[in-house]
């Protein structure tokens, strides 16, 4: 088990040491907020050199108020942050049944 602080699971964590130890590579992630750890934890697994794959429906986001006010979904938060980080920062799949072998 591994207590975390911030949203990103790697900041003041030995997770990546311990992951390197294991000589692990691919990350899968799910989790609760998309738009906020999931997502800052698949930045910060990219950005140390893993391969991060989110599970898209293992995760969730909750409604957010827009810059201009208006109400977003959950479901539009969810997609965002999903279409925001498989632009660049980790593969997506929709169930786990969708990964690779």
């Amino acid at each position: 088990m591994i207590v975390k602080n911030y949203p990103n699971s790697f900041v003041q964590t030995d997770l990546d040491a311990r992951l390197k130890a294991l000589g692990v590579q691919n990350l899968v992630l799910a989790g609760f907020m998309t738009h906020m750890c999931v997502n800052s934890t698949a930045h910060g697994a990219f950005n140390l050199g893993y391969a991060p794959t989110i599970v898209a429906s293992a995760t969730a986001s909750r409604p957010l108020k827009a810059a201009n006010g208006k109400l977003l979904s959950a479901q539009q938060v969810h997609d965002a942050a999903i279409a925001a980080t498989r632009d660049l920062y980790a593969a997506t799949v929709d169930t786990v049944a969708d990964l690779p072998a």
